[in-house]
């Protein structure tokens, strides 16, 4: 039997493995015809994986262009969620990354192309800082009253945020309103961080949003106008030296008793700290109050000029 089958199998086989190879060519050509390999694009969000904890994640590219090549069979039955992107923040410490995105396609499909091939991430730690807290007064007091006293039951609060944003948080203030008040009064100040320049700091958050307030007013003080006097701290920043030193307001009105204002002709800032800084700017600092003076608003704003030791040594050079 296995002799007979042998040799039927052997009998024209030069033609039978021609025509084996012609059906094969007729198959794929067919195929090919039929359901042809093409390209197609997909845009497909990039998921973060391992994202550390304690970060502020920022995401500059959310998704990519993808293109792939399969059969046309592939792409009619394929579903847009089968296609995923994502990029792998394992081992990243704070800062600016360049993460390369990594592709996941259904069975049958060849990856061809990604753009871009990588997403910029920014890690940013989450941190908590201590700010001191400033009151400004605003609006007038009652005819013959000023503010006597201002008490408050905490002079720092807690920020918390991402640390580039922390960093830039110069303070906390807060507004207390003077309506023509007469008599002593209590209130709950809400807080706003702010930096340097004066403006509000987004994205963090104070752990105490306001702070407690009672404020005395005082009647029958005597009131003056005097100056105010810049305490610029000696120790500059390294290749600096100070030029001009502009306080705004440079005046301010005073009240207290008569024998006590009457031998002031100026109130002094508390010492101003220039070593941190690194070119011309301004600063908001508190006055330094004697005691038995009352002032509405307790800070000014100094613009420091800063000039670079080879300026200055040109400009005093003959």
């Amino acid at each position: 039997m296995m002799t007979r089958l042998y040799a039927v199998f052997r009998r024209n086989l030069p033609a039978k493995l021609i025509a084996l190879a012609v059906a094969i060519v007729l198959w794929l050509f067919v195929m090919n015809e039929q359901n042809p390999q093409i390209e197609g694009s997909f845009t497909v969000a990039v998921d973060l994986l391992n994202a550390p904890e304690g970060y502020k994640i920022t995401q500059g590219e959310k998704s990519v262009k993808i293109k792939v090549r399969g059969a046309r069979s592939f792409f009619v039955a394929a579903e847009p969620d089968g296609f995923k992107a994502y990029a792998d923040l394992e081992g990243l410490g704070s800062g600016e990354h360049k993460v390369k995105v990594k592709v996941v396609l259904p069975q049958g499909f060849e990856l061809v192309d990604t753009q871009p091939e990588t997403v910029p991430v920014t890690l940013d730690k989450i941190v908590r800082r201590s700010v001191r807290i400033d009151l400004i007064v605003t609006g007038s007091a009652a005819s013959g009253y000023t503010v006597g006293k201002i008490s408050q039951t905490a002079n720092t609060t807690i920020v918390e945020g991402p640390e580039s944003r922390v960093e830039e948080i110069d303070r906390a203030i807060g507004y207390i309103g003077l309506s023509g008040n007469r008599d002593d009064f209590d209130l709950q100040v809400p807080l706003t961080p702010i930096n340097s320049d004066g403006k509000a700091v987004e994205d963090v958050e104070l752990l105490s949003r306001s702070v407690g307030v009672s404020v005395q007013l005082a009647r029958g003080l005597s009131r003056k106008v005097v100056s105010v006097h810049p305490v610029v701290d000696e120790a500059l920043p390294a290749g600096f030296t100070l030029g001009q030193v502009q306080v705004d307001p440079a005046k301010i009105e005073i009240a207290g008793e008569a024998a006590e204002i009457a031998k002031l002709t100026s109130i002094d800032t508390e010492k101003i700290t220039v070593s941190d800084m690194k070119q011309s700017g301004k600063k908001t600092v508190q006055l330094a109050i004697p005691a038995g003076v009352a002032i509405s608003n307790r800070e000014v704003t100094v613009t420091v000029e800063l000039k670079p030791k080879a300026e200055a040594k040109e400009a005093g050079a003959p």
